[in-house]
């Protein structure tokens, strides 16, 4: 295998392990929603996870827009429009989280019938999302080997530098469980190191935090 292979295969497995800790957590908070939370601790610990949910999408979206699309388009010219593609998505996903984050809003303000509402925007975001980050990922599997092994090094140092740094525990767990996802070993060791050390403790608070939102840790 070359370095330039092992660079993208690097690069591409971070890819995956961001995207498995999105999908993990939409899958969470709507189990979660579907519940129906009543308890001011279950609704708190909703709309907490919720809005880590959204910051966490918004980011790692700006990440690539910023970071990656203008060196991928570069390297491949003829896939500039579908990479403009996955900029458009990228808005109609946001659109679609701003929806989600007024329904907390009201689930935290006690409305009435908010999880409901809550529970069915989430799963508008659930499938654009899920259907975005399935195109995103046959793409950039393709174009990553394009680019110098150098370039790749480059934006994996920016990208765990732009990574959200909220709310830890989430972004272990989810890694983690059921299975540590593809890319785990690489994506943990871009986690700050006091994190890391950490990492008994944050996993027990993920586990504690699942229970405050009703389910089985």
């Amino acid at each position: 295998m070359t370095i330039a292979q092992s660079e993208s295969d690097k690069i591409y497995d971070e890819l995956i392990a961001a995207h498995t800790i999105m999908r993990r957590g939409v899958d969470l908070l709507r189990t979660a929603l579907a519940r129906t939370p009543t308890a001011p601790v279950e609704v708190d610990s909703c709309v907490g996870v919720g809005r880590w949910l959204i910051e966490f999408v918004h980011q790692h979206q700006c990440t690539e827009s910023d970071l990656f699309w203008q060196p991928l388009a570069d390297a491949s010219p003829t896939d500039v429009g579908e990479l403009h593609d996955l900029t458009v998505q990228h808005i109609q996903i946001d659109r679609e989280l701003d929806q989600l984050a007024s329904r907390l809003d009201h689930l935290e303000a006690g409305h009435e019938a908010a999880a409901a509402q809550a529970l069915r925007d989430l799963d508008v975001v659930r499938q654009t999302l899920s259907d975005h980050l399935d195109e995103e990922e046959s793409l950039l599997k393709a174009l990553f080997p394009m680019l110098e092994p150098t370039v790749i090094r480059t934006l994996r140092t920016a990208a765990a530098r732009c990574a959200p740094s909220t709310r830890p525990d989430l972004v272990l767990g989810l890694m983690s469980e059921p299975t540590p996802t593809v890319g785990y070993t690489s994506m943990l060791s871009s986690i700050p190191f006091p994190a890391r050390a950490l990492r008994p403790l944050l996993i027990a608070r993920f586990h504690n935090r699942k229970r405050k939102l009703g389910l089985a840790a």
